[in-house]
């Protein structure tokens, strides 16, 4: 078969080189893979951002059920045990901890404050606190609950629980810092009720006597 190449100089018909430039833009072998180049890592920070903010949504929810949980622990206490004890605190921030598994963070304290209202259901009272895991003691307990007293019968108590904790995400990626959650709840004593109990829950001033600010 004879050469069928241009001889040299001729110029190749414009028809030709546009036909080629259509078959190349038809071509598509490489455009997924550019596409999925550029989709890729917008898609992964979709992802992990997703990830992380819901982590941190259920997290605060498992400091909120940790503050509820401890509240109504102390809320059961019966005139059996006629009020608490250090090791009873103790035993709620384990449960406080289990509640929390198995959340990515550190740092979980709890603090709680019994706080008790005057004949007239006003001017509340804080009467004993206690804290574990390195929290403070809670400073707005009386402010918190105000407005929560009995008005009609009086004398009526309420606990105080916050729990905080520190959360750090598992993958450091979107929430690159870790932030301290907060959840403060109250609850009331159901067992140890007025007339017999006034001031709330009892806590033995013997065994934490800097905590117990119940007068008389």
């Amino acid at each position: 078969m004879g050469d069928k190449s241009m001889p040299v100089g001729q110029v190749a018909p414009a028809g030709g080189i546009f036909r080629r430039l259509r078959c190349l833009l038809r071509d598509r072998c490489a455009t997924v893979s550019i596409e999925f180049a550029f989709a890729l890592p917008i898609l992964l920070g979709m992802t992990f951002s997703l990830y992380e903010i819901t982590q941190g949504v259920i997290t605060y929810m498992k400091v909120v059920d940790v503050a509820n949980t401890v509240s109504d622990l102390i809320g059961q206490v019966s005139q059996a045990e006629s009020g608490v004890a250090d090791l009873d605190i103790d035993n709620y921030y384990t449960a406080a901890q289990m509640v929390m598994l198995p959340s990515t963070g550190t740092n979980l304290g709890i603090a709680i404050a019994s706080v008790y209202f005057d004949g007239t259901g006003a001017n509340p009272a804080r009467c004993w606190h206690a804290e574990r895991g390195g929290a403070g003691a809670i400073a707005n307990a009386t402010t918190f609950v105000n407005g929560l007293g009995d008005t009609t019968n009086g004398h009526n108590s309420v606990v105080v629980v916050q729990a905080t904790f520190t959360y750090q995400s598992l993958l450091n990626y979107f929430i690159t810092s870790p932030f301290v959650i907060t959840a403060e709840v109250t609850g009331q004593p159901r067992n140890l009720l007025p007339p017999a109990y006034l001031q709330g829950i009892p806590y033995p001033p013997n065994l934490n006597p800097a905590s117990y600010t119940c007068p008389g």
